[in-house]
């Protein structure tokens, strides 16, 4: 058995995965405060380059910046149809280059900890995340060509000063509000539903008395939730202070996605950028303005998401399944021909493309009369398997330490007679009678964990009627041989993990949510589409164009600690 190493690291210094490129990934264009000169990449996809000022336009794609969250503050920022992100280089040093560099999620030279600098603006600075004595800096004024770099790091230089304008929903792409409710806190005169009539009179406002009063919006459906808008009453008078809170029902926990104070200088709409999450419910607290009022005004609340597609996933801008991937060399696939692709730059072929909506990677099994399988197995698939981060060769683990596999996806097609699939797994030693530990499969509509087709232990049911193209997360984790698995199908369920607060999502054999306690080695994870058949099992259908096993990935990720 190959040793690995463990590494004593948190969580966001080793996912590795997919990047999404999403409109709920939130698109940026960031200008120099002040100048009318924004960051850009320059044209096409050009890695080592550095980045510099050019003249604000907003349509221009070399400017679009596509934020990539890491947790506790950290982002990451891709060039928009491109595999590459802003890196500072190196440790930290005064007029060291931003460039542009193959995006690594792993890698703290591309995380950035986005600062506020100036209160009720989208003006932040950007501090690197192991050298925080440096920020990115525009240099003195602004012209076209100026390079960017690193200098100590300052609130009130501003150079330093970048004004955030979201691009994602300057189509006004307003998501459909069902009802609006308050705490009892409103004024009789002014309920809370005259908060979403469409106006943004002060007529027509919602008003309550206190500190603080909650203002609850109810969206028709759970959606992604990118962006608020509030039209605070007298707004270009007053700023107020207040935060804003999330849940995907109807109950239970309520997430703090925003928190700052009004601009105090806009009459109508003023849009905060949330941090991205699936909700149902929009709750604005707000605790008091600058005019010294026991009153909170709301004139209109509009709720912005991502253009959905099938399953609630919003559209993207990708054009190879690499574009979506952060590290293409940590991986390998397998086709349902029975090749193997260990160079999955710009690949893209009818078993392993992006789909129509640009926002996931299709894993397409079609059964054929010239279908090939690997060895040990007579099934067919397009399944990544995972590799060293510098794509070197196999990774194989032992179940000591932490291990995680994070998928987003939707099993979408089953074969016609055997209509078995499996989408996502964990590999062990074949030859010690572990071979297939555990894996997420489903036969019809059944969906259920198996762990190496019950030898290991029984099979344990997910749920009796999935729905073929139902989005879900599923997470594997592997801690001293203690396996947990986490299931969900509300969207929340990396964020939560990433929070320290997903136990509700652990799946369950009675009260226990250890599923199996098994110490083995040899061990890798698997992504995408194992399709549980063959010709053989597909008989006269073996050929038909609609005989396939296909499953859309939109977002995933391993860890190991």
């Amino acid at each position: 058995m190959k040793p690995i190493t463990f590494h004593s690291v948190t969580l966001a210094t080793v996912i590795t995965g997919l990047f999404s490129v999403s409109t709920s990934a939130a698109t940026f264009v960031m200008e120099k405060n002040g100048t009318g000169y924004s960051i850009d990449g320059n044209g096409g996809s050009q890695q080592g380059q550095q980045v510099y000022l050019w003249e604000t336009n907003l349509s221009n794609v070399n400017q679009q910046w596509v934020q990539v969250n890491h947790g506790d503050g950290y982002y990451s920022y891709k060039k928009s149809g491109t595999n590459l992100c802003w890196d500072g280089g190196d440790g930290g040093a005064q007029r060291q280059a931003i460039t542009l560099q193959v995006c690594d999620s792993s890698d703290y030279n591309q995380h950035w900890q986005k600062i506020k600098v100036i209160s009720g603006t989208e003006i932040y600075r950007f501090q690197k995340r192991n050298a925080t004595g440096y920020s990115i800096d525009g240099n003195g004024g602004a012209a076209q060509g100026q390079l960017l770099y690193l200098w100590d790091s300052s609130d009130t230089n501003v150079n330093q000063q970048w004004q955030l304008t979201n691009i994602d929903n300057t189509s006004g792409n307003k998501l459909t509000i069902d009802t609006a409710f308050d705490d009892g806190t409103g004024h009789g005169s002014y309920p809370a539903t005259n908060a979403i009539d469409g106006s943004t009179e002060w007529s027509s406002r919602w008003a309550a008395s206190g500190t603080p009063v909650n203002l609850t919006i109810q969206l028709q459906e759970t959606s992604d939730v990118t962006e608020v808008g509030i039209a605070w009453g007298q707004g270009d008078s007053r700023a107020y202070t207040f935060e804003i809170y999330a849940r995907p029902g109807t109950s239970g926990t309520w997430t703090k996605v925003f928190d700052d104070v009004s601009s105090g200088n806009i009459d109508g709409i003023e849009v905060f950028d949330i941090a991205d999450i699936s909700a149902k419910q929009i709750r604005i607290k707000t605790f008091s303005n600058t005019a010294g009022s026991e009153w909170t005004n709301i004139n209109e609340i509009e709720v912005y998401g991502g253009t959905s597609s099938g399953g609630g996933e919003p559209i993207g801008n990708a054009q190879y399944p690499s574009d979506l991937m952060n590290n293409y060399n940590q991986w390998k696939i397998t086709y349902p021909d029975g090749t193997e692709d260990k160079t999955l730059y710009q690949e893209t072929n009818e078993y392993f493309y992006v789909n129509d909506n640009r926002n996931g990677i299709v894993f397409r099994a079609p059964v054929r009369s010239n279908n090939g399988t690997t060895p040990n197995s007579s099934y067919i698939r397009s399944e990544l398997r995972e590799r060293e981060a510098d794509g070197s060769s196999d990774i194989y683990w032992t179940t000591t330490g932490k291990h995680v596999v994070y998928s987003k996806q939707a099993i979408t097609h089953l074969p016609i007679v055997k209509d078995h699939l499996v989408a996502t797994q964990i590999h062990g030693n074949k030859a010690a009678g572990i071979d297939d530990s555990l894996v997420l499969r489903l036969e019809g509509s059944h969906l259920f964990l198996s762990f190496n087709g019950g030898k290991l232990r029984d099979d344990l049911t997910i749920k009796t009627d999935y729905s073929l193209g139902a989005v879900h997360e599923v997470m594997f984790e592997v801690v001293d041989g203690k396996h947990y698995v986490y299931y969900s199908e509300d969207g929340n369920l990396e964020a939560a993990y990433t929070s320290g607060n997903a136990s509700q999502y652990l799946v369950k054999d009675g009260t226990s949510t250890v599923l199996m306690d098994l110490d083995y080695g040899e061990a890798y994870f698997k992504v995408g589409n194992y399709t549980q058949s063959n010709p053989e099992k597909e008989g006269s259908y073996t050929d038909d164009p609609d005989n396939y096993g296909e499953v859309v990935v939109y977002d995933f990720w391993v860890s190991h600690d």
